[in-house]
């Protein structure tokens, strides 16, 4: 919209044309946001917070600016959110195979671990590409990321429970696990 603006400004389109654009941006912005609307922007609107600032002492395009950073700072919050849950999944996880004594069992909580965090961390990198590639409402992104936590559990108790069946391979001592988390 800032884009829009300086165009408007430097004479390239006219009033109506920003006016008609500004519109379509923030009204397909609202309904990717969606129910978030009130918990982003508080009492006003989409198109009441996301506006030309009109006092004669700040820059027009401050409320754009302002809330463009706000929805920047949520997203390095949320990969960082991402980024913890990993490290915590796995401490846990070491933690477990430390409290274990049965050698069958340890490997399974290691194969669970490293299937889950693997899927997820890739199911995470297919949902992000799919949003950057779609503009999709936020309801849905929620969904996926909500799903792709599914599908990366399942893995993992899918592997955990194939590795209860089938395996036979010392996945923690040739690693190094046992030595790491005791």
């Amino acid at each position: 919209m800032s884009d829009e603006y300086a165009k408007y400004k430097s004479g390239e389109i006219t009033k109506s044309q920003y006016d008609y654009r500004r519109k379509r941006a923030l009204d397909m912005f609202k309904t990717n946001v969606g129910p978030f609307e009130k918990w982003m922007f508080g009492k006003n609107t989409t198109h009441e917070s996301i506006r030309i600032a009109r006092a004669g002492g700040i820059p027009a395009t401050a409320n754009i600016a302002k809330h463009a950073d706000r929805l920047k700072s949520l997203a390095a919050v949320s990969k960082g959110g991402g980024i913890a849950l990993i490290g915590v999944g796995l401490t846990s996880a070491c933690l477990q195979i430390a409290n274990t004594t049965d050698t069958k069992e340890k490997n399974e909580i290691f194969v669970e671990t490293i299937t889950s965090t693997t899927v997820g961390v890739l199911s995470g990198i297919a949902v992000t590409v799919f949003l950057i590639s779609n503009p999709i409402a936020w309801g849905t992104a929620i969904f996926l990321a909500v799903g792709s936590a599914g599908v990366s559990w399942g893995a993992g108790a899918g592997a955990g429970l194939l590795y209860d069946t089938f395996g036979k391979v010392d996945f923690v001592t040739g690693t190094g696990t046992n030595r790491i988390c005791k």
